[in-house]
């Protein structure tokens, strides 16, 4: 082998190495970088009065930082979301800032809304079961909808914000679409066939067209955010909460998340995995990240305390530990309610020691 052929095959080696290491960090999607370590925060935490809550505040800002919390995802956190008459989202700001804990706002635009208001703003706003009667969510099939939700999380950029949160992202649990006369006539429009006359029949291939265009709705939705979050003018991050089954939640509530992890409409994804069996905790995680690609990071969420169920502090450990495992490079708490100093001691001591966050 002459010195040129050497040349080429050390070359050719080291674009190998390059490309095999990129597929061991292919989950994660990244190498030495700081853990992600969220918290999903309510302003139920925080007192009506100024003065007392920014006491609060620095309070929890301190627990958290001493663990090493590094992110928190804040409901209801900016003017006209909450009944404070305080500046809450940059007082949430300044506190992190002190903190090193940075500061993502969190949207829902498929949660309830006040159907008595929006039945006096945006009646034409609102899903309508098959009889024609209101509920109280938002139609994003509806265009106008996805609209308004596009500019009022673009008001949040602003604000000295990490980034943006979405929740409920989707329809309504158990296959509540809406029969509102726009949808129906789009519906017909493409598929010949009112929604009206389909019957939700698992075998019915018009049936299935009919789930497959409210995903496309709802991802539509997530592409016109996405889009708005990388003109900002800023460096933000877009992450979204999905229901951990990809099946599922594609055919019950319209939320394709696969699809958005796959495009890169998103930064990373948290799978609500509320569970206490470790092993369908480390078997969701594993099917996100197969899911995302490697173009979407996956920060599982781990339950402390909700309806799916109540951990302990042992599990807390041990589920901590299988997002390492599984390359992760982080996990998000639900919630600030439930997250207690108790538990935080204990990850202090048992899972965080000496592991840095970011």
């Amino acid at each position: 082998m002459d010195r040129s052929e050497k040349k080429f095959s050390c070359v050719l080696v080291s674009v190998l190495l390059v490309f095999i290491l990129a597929g061991c960090n292919r989950q994660s999607g990244v190498g030495t970088e700081p853990e992600i370590r969220a918290v999903w925060l309510h302003t139920g935490l925080f007192s009506p009065a100024e003065s007392k809550a920014a006491s609060q505040m620095d309070s929890l800002f301190s627990l958290y930082s001493r663990v090493g919390i590094n992110n928190l995802f804040c409901y209801n956190s900016l003017p006209g979301e909450n009944s404070f008459q305080y500046d809450y989202i940059n007082m949430l700001i300044t506190e992190g800032k002190r903190k090193g804990i940075k500061i993502h706002p969190i949207f829902y635009p498929g949660y309830t809304v006040n159907i008595e208001k929006e039945l006096v703003e945006h009646p034409s706003w609102l899903i309508r079961d098959m009889e024609g009667n209101p509920l109280p969510h938002f139609n994003l099939a509806n265009p106008e909808v996805r609209a308004y939700w596009v500019e009022r999380i673009s008001e949040a950029f602003k604000y000295d914000i990490a980034g943006i949160h979405l929740d409920y992202i989707r329809f309504p649990t158990t296959q509540v679409y809406s029969y509102d006369s726009l949808t129906c006539e789009t519906f017909k429009e493409i598929f010949s066939r009112s929604p009206l006359e389909v019957s939700k029949d698992c075998g019915s291939m018009i049936w299935c067209e009919w789930i497959k265009w409210n995903s496309g709705q709802v991802t539509e939705l997530v592409k016109g955010i996405s889009e708005a979050v990388k003109n900002a003018g800023k460096p933000l991050v877009l992450g979204a909460d999905v229901f951990p089954d990809i099946e599922t939640s594609n055919v019950l509530i319209a939320q394709e998340w696969g699809s958005w992890a796959k495009e890169g409409l998103i930064d990373f994804i948290c799978p609500m995995l509320y569970t206490n069996d470790p092993e369908l905790f480390r078997t969701y995680i594993r099917r996100a990240i197969d899911a995302s690609d490697g173009n979407t990071r996956v920060y599982p969420g781990i339950g402390v305390h909700t309806s799916h169920n109540d951990i302990t502090k042992e599990l807390i450990v041990e589920e901590v530990n299988i997002t390492r495992e599984e390359k992760t490079n982080g996990m998000a708490f639900f919630s600030g309610y439930s997250f207690n100093k108790e538990m935080m001691d204990t990850l202090a001591v048992e899972a965080f020691k000496g592991q840095e966050g970011r």
